[in-house]
């Protein structure tokens, strides 16, 4: 079944972008699409979704998509019970729905078929985005069955790289994602004491997160003493001791941008080498982002947070990157895998995109939303850099 809602009437006027700036990007995407002869886009990546069409669903365990003609408006591919949903957030009048059936594959992607068809464009060349986490084998191998006639092709990464350049609302949402970070990362440290449990710490966190108006998923890495070495640890119910390194990596989420921080503290004061590891950790990589300039190459950035790191002993490797882009997010993504710093990259830095920067050595971390400006790089994220402890 196909429903249509009036375009500038959003039920309860959800829409996190005005309608034009979602125009303008569907253009920008469609100029794209004429480049590479794609007569039209079937995309899978909730990211990718939400930044052409508005709508956004926690639900995408179930089938969802969006076929993007080279010419005209796009349609949603819709479980019917979401419909409410795109009402509410999406700017997008044309809905192909479908209902959970006993066997739900064919049922799905039935219902992409049903889409392209209604737009003319189920023969000739199809393109998918084969990087998404929600194309699935399964998925693939049903959606060319049930389109004899067209051919699936790679389509390459168009809305990912337009997604790169951040707008100023976009950046603004950064921004309130900054400042909720902020605000539980302040509520963890605060919280840390001998004898507290890291699941007490994640609970002021978690709760700070929300009042400041976080949203879901909650999330994070919260360890202390010998378990700071689990790179994504979750919290448990190990007590601090007197002296233990306790870890923070932490997310803010605004109208599903992210922004993101690392912290390090001691319950109680620091030892010598712990504030040697944390200054070194800290000037490397105040020293690294005051590179990141618009034309700067991102092999010069990591090569500055890297081998000075290497250098001190701090790590005697260095495998994983050391920054990465990162703005509208979608679980299990942890940003958006298409700028990262790790060593040999040929891209440049731009004005307009974000990343978040993270140094890990010898049980701490420190890191930064970074945005990138025509004057230079601005910190997102602004509390002290420092090695917090308790007196």
């Amino acid at each position: 079944m196909t429903e249509r809602t009036p375009v500038n009437e959003p039920a309860d006027n959800g829409m996190i972008f005005s309608v034009e700036e979602y125009r303008a990007r569907l253009q920008r995407t469609q100029k794209e699409m004429s480049k590479h002869d794609l007569p039209v886009l079937l995309l899978h990546q909730p990211e990718n979704i939400l930044y052409l069409s508005g709508f956004h669903t926690t639900g995408y365990f179930s089938y969802h998509a969006l076929a993007v003609p080279s010419r005209g408006d796009p349609v949603l591919i819709l479980r019917d019970v979401e419909v409410p949903a795109a009402h509410a957030t999406s700017w997008v009048k044309d809905h192909v729905t479908y209902a959970d059936a006993a066997d739900p594959l064919p049922v799905w992607l039935d219902t992409a078929r049903r889409a392209l068809d209604g737009l003319g464009l189920a023969g000739g060349h199809v393109g998918v985005d084969e990087h998404s986490w929600f194309l699935t084998v399964e998925r693939w191998k049903m959606l060319q069955a049930l389109l004899p006639n067209a051919t699936l092709v790679r389509e390459p990464r168009i809305v990912d790289h337009l997604r790169l350049i951040k707008s100023p609302r976009e950046i603004d949402y950064l921004r309130g994602a900054a400042r909720q970070v902020e605000v539980g990362m302040r509520a963890g440290i605060g919280a840390i004491a001998p004898g507290v449990k890291e699941r007490e710490l994640a609970a002021a966190v978690f709760g700070a997160l929300v009042n400041a108006g976080s949203e879901m998923p909650l999330s994070g890495t919260i360890t202390s003493g010998n378990r700071t070495n689990l790179i994504h640890g979750q919290w448990s119910d190990r007590r601090l001791e007197r002296g233990d390194p306790v870890y923070f990596e932490l997310s803010g989420i605004h109208h599903h941008y992210w922004a993101r921080l690392m912290r390090s503290a001691v319950a109680g004061p620091p030892s010598a080498e712990q504030q040697r590891v944390a200054e070194t950790i800290i000037r490397v990589q105040d020293e690294a982002i005051a590179l990141m300039k618009p034309g700067t190459p991102a092999s010069v950035i990591d090569r500055a947070c890297r081998e000075p790191i290497l250098a001190s002993g701090l790590r005697e490797t260095y495998t994983n990157r050391t920054g990465y882009s990162l703005a509208l997010n979608h679980r299990p993504s942890a940003g958006e895998f298409i700028r990262e710093f790790v060593p040999g990259v040929e891209w440049v830095l731009e004005a307009g995109m974000v990343f978040h920067m993270l140094i890990m050595a010898a049980g701490m971390g420190f890191s930064e939303t970074v945005l990138v400006t025509e004057q230079g790089p601005e910190r997102l994220t602004g509390i002290e850099r420092k090695l917090f402890f308790q007196a």
